[in-house]
């Protein structure tokens, strides 16, 4: 019986796991934009576009390097996993190219920041959503 408790809790967490939530990218409610495209997000969060359509620079926020939200992230932005994301980031260090996403640990650390900065965008769970922030675009 134990057994197949211990068996029950590791398919469900799988499942759980594999269960795809949706993103969304937020910024701070004083952004003066109404939203980004998908290559426009891309070109921010692989270091090719530092600044938004309105003028202002744009400082993104990556979760945390185990998360699931930042592997479901670049796998549905840019099909990439983590791996292939760190490669990315260490050729573009090395060239001096570029500077990677701010890494914050929580989501709710990432609303926090996003609040208070109007440079700021990150991604989060849409059900982590609240009247504090602005979603940007939703990653599909």
């Amino acid at each position: 019986m134990k057994m197949l408790s211990t068996l029950l809790f590791i398919v469900m967490i799988s499942v759980a796991d594999s269960v795809d939530a949706e993103l969304v990218v937020i910024g701070n409610n004083d952004l003066e934009i109404r939203g980004l495209t998908k290559k426009q997000i891309i070109d921010i969060y692989m270091g090719r576009y530092s600044v938004l359509p309105n003028g202002l620079k744009v400082i993104p926020l990556d979760q945390d390097i185990d998360s699931s939200a930042r592997k479901h992230f670049y796998a549905k932005l840019v099909d990439k996993s983590i791996s292939e994301i760190n490669a990315y980031w260490a050729r573009l260090l090395f060239s001096g190219r570029a500077t990677p996403p701010r890494v914050v640990k929580t989501e709710k650390a990432v609303i926090e920041i996003v609040t208070k900065n109007a440079s700021v965008i990150g991604y989060i769970d849409s059900s982590m959503v609240t009247d504090k922030v602005k979603v940007i675009t939703r990653v599909e």
